[in-house]
């Protein structure tokens, strides 16, 4: 029988393989929108080479991502944040727009709990944060310092940091 490390670094190929594979063909019927015949053969064929690409850089550089079940529960409201930002930069571009106020456009930082450099919580909080902050259309996260525990990032106006990021890590 094979060593231990063999048997798991095979158990994970198989693993992300597993998940890859049906997500690939997925993304690729939706892609083509039809079901002809070779266009299902077609995405076979390319979910095949996509999955075979991904596990090999899987095995090479895995992710490192461990987010608690809170964490990701506590990005429930990035819809509404979404809405909100896509309102507040319309209201600003409008302002700009009529010469009632010009608009403003700003670098932030906020000081942020990004913990440390290779710790998989840590990073998946990082991730989160950044995913969060970046999906509505007003602010766009540009790094997380680690060394100086700040998140920079881009943003329409100004507002306060969102109670989401709060719980995430950022401190007012």
């Amino acid at each position: 029988m094979g060593d231990v490390n063999t048997v798991n670094r095979l158990r994970r190929i198989s693993t992300v393989l597993g998940f890859s594979l049906p997500l690939f063909y997925l993304f690729w019927l939706v892609f083509v929108g039809t079901f002809a015949f070779h266009e299902l053969l077609l995405g076979i064929m390319g979910a095949v080479l996509a999955g075979v690409g991904f596990s090999v850089i899987d095995f090479y550089y895995p992710a490192r991502f461990s987010p608690k079940l809170r964490e990701i529960v506590s990005l429930w409201p990035v819809p509404w944040y979404f809405v909100l930002g896509t309102w507040q930069i319309t209201a600003v571009a409008a302002k700009d727009l009529f010469g009632i106020e010009k608009a403003k456009s700003v670098f932030r930082i906020l000081k942020f709990n990004t913990g440390k450099k290779d710790n998989p919580h840590d990073d998946a909080r990082r991730v989160l944060a950044v995913v969060a902050m970046t999906v509505t259309p007003n602010t766009i996260v540009l790094g997380a310092n680690t060394n100086d525990q700040a998140l920079l990032f881009h943003e329409m106006g100004r507002s306060s940091p969102p109670k989401m990021l709060r719980k995430l890590g950022a401190r007012a």
